[in-house]
């Protein structure tokens, strides 16, 4: 098939590129600044596009069978923009007659509104999408164990030996990895009948932050230590990091306390997923924690399975 992957350039939307190519498939990254992109030494596909640029979109979109959908964060970006390249994506998608949208919402979307803007501004870009009729499966992915490689998250790994995460002390994560996710969504392309469904996913396993870090010490040969960090902390440190970087700091502080005080405390447990109904139906097989942690190190990570 000839899939095109919006957003090739960021961690979700490469790992996605990886996984199709090495399956086989004609796949086209896009992204607004694409740089030459190679998969097991063989060059792939790629097209330079804005989601402001709907004539770019339709322009890559001709030919294609499938869309692979990851848009930016509306945490720490503008939404407007965002919701309306997702409604630009969908009309092009249906004139150029693709088959189906693979949507990564990048997190969950809890099926009641908790007045969480990320959230409700996915779920409105979900409904634009299926607005233009296009076949669309919402993928909708919990916390990425790639997160601990990624932001403020892995200083205290490769520093101090400590896995730091705004996780109560007996919160149960089913945490997930990029290379996972793509997999899932390649396997659900193949898949008309999925259509209008949102699927929640996550790993293999569901584990504390305690079991995590035993799991990630066994696997990476050196004792590490957790901090569950509290969602007061969590925001307060992310404030300080925003200073002076002209962003609107107290909204988003806001925002980032509502949405990690839903994580940890409601009552739906929207980390906690029980994946074997989609794995025996997608037939995929997930990648447990610990073959991630070796194939994945803050010491020395290769960036891909």
């Amino acid at each position: 098939m000839r899939v095109i992957v919006f957003g090739a350039s960021g961690v979700q939307g490469r790992h996605q590129v990886h996984i199709l190519a090495r399956a086989g498939h004609s796949v086209v990254a896009v992204s607004r600044n694409p740089k030459p992109l190679l998969v097991d030494s063989k060059p792939v596909e790629i097209f330079a596009a804005d989601f402001t640029d709907t004539h770019a979109i339709n322009q890559v979109l001709q030919g294609a069978d499938r869309i692979f959908l990851n848009l930016p964060s509306t945490s720490f970006n503008q939404s407007e923009p965002i919701i309306s390249a997702a409604k630009a994506i969908g009309e092009a998608a249906k004139k150029a007659g693709v088959g189906q949208i693979l949507f990564n919402t990048s997190m969950p979307v809890p099926k009641e509104p908790q007045d969480i803007r990320a959230q409700d501004d996915r779920r409105e870009m979900r409904r634009l999408l299926r607005e233009s009729e296009v076949p669309v499966v919402s993928i909708e992915p919990v916390v990425y164990l790639d997160n601990l490689l990624e932001g403020w998250a892995l200083p205290p790994i490769r520093d101090r030996n400590t896995v730091v995460y705004c996780h109560k002390p007996d919160l149960q994560v089913s945490w997930i990895c990029h290379h996972d996710v793509a997999q899932i969504m390649m396997a659900a392309m193949h898949r008309p009948d999925l259509a209008g469904r949102d699927i929640p996913v996550g790993g293999p396993e569901t584990v504390r932050l305690s079991q995590l870090t035993r799991k990630l010490s066994i696997a990476w040969g050196r004792e590490l230590s957790y901090e569950n960090q509290t969602v007061a902390d969590f925001c307060d440190k992310i404030g300080k990091a925003m200073q002076g970087r002209g962003l609107e700091t107290d909204e988003i502080v806001s925002q980032m306390f509502k949405a990690y005080t839903y994580y940890n405390e409601a009552e739906d447990a929207p980390f906690n997923i029980e994946m074997g109904s989609v794995v025996d139906d997608l037939g995929v097989e997930l990648t447990p924690i610990a073959e991630w942690a070796r194939r994945r190190s803050p010491w020395d990570d290769k960036g891909y399975f």
